[in-house]
Order: structure tokens, then sequence, then C-alpha cells
């Protein structure tokens, strides 16, 4: 009976599961009102998720008040509902997302640069949704690391309906304690193969760099990316996934971040690099604060200075 119940928990399987068949007997019309419903209560319940994105919100926007910071925080709850549902839709066959990209002359760098490449994201968008169309658009595979689900059947509900629809272009590399994931990501990348990382939120056991974000605050950003594009010498390529109205999705890149040739520094240049997404990454959240889905605490108070 635990067990079954577990299942009903925030990152059980039942609420993909109900996803995937709404999207299949909900008419278009009607889902407007049934994600914002579906948000609105997910809001209310998840008590440590709507405080996460509280505090998120007092450091994005410090001079609102409490009511407006709500605001904000249901805006984001709403609108990973409705990336939940684009990504139901296409999952179940539905041909239906628009896409708009910037920075086409840095996609197309990618795409012709021979040797490996990393790609820096955050958790905005979806890469469900984004994977398939960026390694058909660089015409090479494209290796994606994701988090695991949190609960095995959730896990495996996932990676089943990823299986129903496999393509050789678009690789998922499910980041598990154990696997020795990054000796693997280091040799795809000294093979000539792309990889993507999301390089915004600090999950399990990951080893954290402490950033400026403003005054008074810093964010914690994974280490790992960081590492690997020194030891890897390859170029990173800034990479952002926002949706930006009904079914329509924008795709923005940015020019690459490249170590030098010959014998380096790597801890001066990791901290180099860490600097450089940072300031990447700010500005994409603060223009898409609404499409940032990291729903634990992302920012820390500094350290007061030693006297």
């Amino acid at each position: 009976m635990k067990r079954w119940l577990r299942r009903f928990a925030l990152h059980g399987d039942v609420w993909l599961r109900y996803l995937d068949l709404g999207v299949l007997i909900c008419p278009w019309f009607l889902e407007p009102i049934f994600v914002t419903a579906c948000a609105a209560s997910f809001y209310a319940l998840c008590v440590p998720q709507r405080r996460a994105l509280l505090a998120n919100m007092a450091v994005l926007f410090p001079g609102e008040n409490g009511w407006q910071r709500h605001v904000r925080a249901f805006r984001v709850v709403r609108d990973f509902a409705w990336v939940l549902t684009d990504s139901a839709r296409v999952r179940s066959g539905d041909d239906v997302i628009d896409w708009e990209v910037e920075g086409v002359e840095y996609l197309n760098q990618l795409g012709a640069h021979p040797g490996g490449a990393l790609i820096l994201t955050a958790h905005m968008g979806s890469y469900d949704l984004a994977g398939q169309l960026f390694a058909d658009r660089l015409q090479r595979p494209l290796h994606i690391v994701r988090v695991p689900e949190r609960h095995a059947e959730s896990q495996t509900y996932a990676a089943d309906a990823r299986h129903s629809h496999p393509s050789g272009q678009f690789i998922v590399h499910y980041n598990q304690p154990g696997n020795m994931l990054a000796v693997e990501l280091t040799r795809l990348l000294a093979d000539g193969e792309v990889v993507a990382i999301q390089g915004d939120r600090i999950l399990f056991d990951v080893a954290p760099e402490n950033l400026d974000f403003c005054e008074g605050y810093q964010w914690r950003l994974p280490k790992g990316p960081f590492l690997l594009g020194v030891v890897s010498r390859c170029p990173v390529f800034p990479l952002f996934i926002a949706r930006v109205g009904w079914r329509r999705y924008r795709i923005t890149a940015g020019p690459p971040f490249e170590c030098p040739e010959g014998r380096f520094d790597k801890n001066d240049w990791r901290q180099r690099m860490a600097s450089w997404w940072s300031t990447q990454l700010a500005a994409a959240v603060r223009t898409h604060w609404r499409q940032w889905f990291v729903f634990e605490p992302a920012f820390v108070a500094k350290p007061e200075p030693t006297p």
C-alpha cells in the first residue's frame, strides 16, 4: 500500500500517465482551463517548491512585495505546466510546435565544428522538444545529459516513453551515482561528439561553484561542466530554449567560450569559464524568468568579509 501511494507523490508516475492520457482526450480549446487549474492545485499543495520559487523571485526582483512575488512564482508553475503539456502532445504524435531561432550563425558554427563540442543550457523550455530539432539541424548525434526521475516508477515510465520514439541522433545519458558519467562524456568529446548539459541547478551530490549574482547574493552552479570544458578543450556553446507563445518556442544560441591552445592553468580557465557562464545564464534568467524551471533555492547570501 505504501509503495502504491508513493506513486501519487509529487514525483510519482501517476501524474505523467494522467498527462499523457489527458492530451489524448482533452480538446485543444480546453487546455488553458485545465493547465491553469492543475498549476493552481500544485502551487497550493507543493509547499517546499513554492517557498523556493518565492525565495528566488525575491532575489531576482528585490523591490517587489510578497503578493507580486506570489504572482510571479505562480506564472513559473503555469508555464512549466504548459511545457509539460506541449511535450506530452509531441509524444502523442502531434506535430504542433513552431520554432524560432536566434543566433543561427552560432548553430551553423557548432554544426560545422569538426571536433567535439559542449552545449551549456538551463532548465528552460524542454529537452525532449528541442533535442531532436538540434540533432536534425546539426546533422550529427547529440548526447543529452539528464537527471533520472526521483521515483523508480517515474523513471521507468519516462524512459519507456522515450524509447517508443527512438532516434539514433538523439541519445540520452542519465547522471546516476556511480555510473562514471564524467569519464564517458570526456570520451565522447574526445571522439568528436556533441554533448549538452544543463548548468544551472545543484541536485544530489553535485559539486557546487559559488558565483556572484548580485549585491548580497551568490548562486550555486554545478562545477562539473566547467571541469569537463577545460579537460576536453572543446568549445562551449551557450544555448537557451524559451516558450514564447501558444506552442511556439525560441532557441537562442551565442558565441562559444574557447580555451587557448597549448599549456594553460586549468583551474584559472575553469574559473573564467564559470564566470562567463554565470553572465550568460544571468542574462537569460532575467529575460525569461517565467521559463526558469528551478524549484529549489538557487541563491545563498554572500559570506561576510573577513576583517
